[in-house]
């Protein structure tokens, strides 16, 4: 019982010692220069744009092939038969 105080002293003591403020980290900034204009693109929309083609790719390369045509004629044809 007499070491009950030993943690909220020490949680406190964590408090006062650490910073009052954290600052984050600034967003990086990448220069694309086309024909003289300079544009900037920030490090996280260059991660949605990569993300968001990543994720259509696939589709869109099965799309231009002849599987989907394929799949389509086989649906239709089992509906007919079946």
């Amino acid at each position: 019982m007499r070491w009950r105080w030993a943690i909220p002293a020490a949680l406190t003591a964590l408090a006062v010692l650490l910073p009052a403020e954290i600052w984050a980290q600034g967003i990086p900034m990448v220069n694309v220069s086309s024909s003289g204009k300079d544009m900037q693109y920030s490090l996280s929309l260059q991660l949605l744009a990569l993300m968001t083609t990543l994720s259509l790719l696939p589709s869109l390369l099965l799309m231009m092939t002849s599987f989907v045509r394929i799949i389509i004629v086989m649906s239709i044809l089992r509906q007919a038969l079946g």
